[in-house]
């Protein structure tokens, strides 16, 4: 019994730490999630990002070490229920399919995986909890603590709070959109009427508008439309051509500046003339009607 107990200490805590360490690669792409789902205003979101990651870390080193074993283990699960209650609430308004952000970008998953994910951590969590005094103190319990320290450091070394100004009430500076290179360098972003629809290449809402623009003819909208979409390169590509959109004029961007002026919120669409951006619509208010309007297609 107290092999078990030790064995499933030892890997409860390690999964913490995981869940920690792997939203560190890329941090960005946690920091999107927390504004796209969760709403957090992009002040906020550097803050709260490497606050959640240190404080998995240092539960995660805790219960590893046997540190306060009881409030660690306490802490966790209040973590994961309140994730978990969290997770049915975007499921029940239909926001399921999102990446929840759990283990970064290179363990994806949707709502209800994160769900059952969860639940298997809160009953090996709850099971470490009553088999507690089946297990003697670790003479090593101090190494969490100090661990724990270090990790301040570290994190705020290598991933430095970023400096920027969010762009709350979306006064959109115009070069923050001339920046990016279209393929038709003869239409200028200044130039005439220009419709920018700026997506990210992990929205599943993104791809879903990036479809049906794919409908559209692309020689009717070169002009006026651009299509900015931001990510890696890679999963750059797997969007443009699961979409379709190949033929559009496209912009690739990870530009943090232009991220804070959206306020991390996907889709965003920008109408711009002349040179000043005019009107701007977020989140739930794009859709491929007002596309449609803007462009001067119905």
């Amino acid at each position: 019994m107290k092999v078990l107990f030790i064995l499933l200490r030892v890997l409860f805590g390690l999964l913490f730490i995981s869940s920690g360490v792997l939203k560190l690669f890329p941090l960005d792409y946690f920091e999107l999630i927390l504004v796209d789902q969760v709403g957090l205003s992009w002040n906020v979101v550097p803050f709260f990002a490497r606050f959640v990651i240190w404080t998995e870390i240092v539960i995660g080193l805790c219960i590893a070490f046997s540190f306060r074993l009881k409030w660690s283990l306490i802490s966790s699960l209040i973590m994961l229920v309140g994730f978990t209650l969290y997770l049915f609430f975007q499921v029940f308004n239909g926001n399921g399919a999102e990446d929840c952000g759990c283990f970064g970008e290179l363990i994806p998953l949707d709502g209800p995986s994160s769900i059952i994910k969860n639940l298997i951590f809160i009953l090996i969590g709850s099971g470490l909890l009553i088999m507690k005094s089946a297990a003697a103190k670790w003479r090593w319990s101090i190494a969490a603590p100090i661990l724990a320290l270090i990790t301040i450091p570290i994190i705020l070394g290598f991933f430095p709070l970023p400096e920027y100004n969010s762009d709350a009430d979306f006064e959109l500076d115009i070069e923050l959109l001339e920046r990016s290179e279209f393929p038709d360098s003869l239409h200028s972003i200044t130039n005439g009427r220009k419709v920018v629809v700026v997506m990210l290449a992990k929205c599943i809402h993104c791809a879903q508008l990036a479809s049906l623009i794919a409908q559209l003819e692309p020689e009717e909208v070169k002009n006026d439309l651009r299509i900015i979409v931001m990510g890696k390169d890679e999963a750059i590509d797997f969007f443009i051509h699961e979409t379709n959109i190949e033929d559009f004029q496209i912009s690739r961007s990870s530009d943090r500046e232009l991220l804070g002026a959206i306020g991390g919120t996907f889709p965003t669409v920008i109408f711009a003339d002349k040179g000043e951006v005019k009107s701007k619509w977020k989140g739930q208010d794009v859709n491929i009607k007002l596309l449609n309007e803007l462009l001067q297609l119905d």
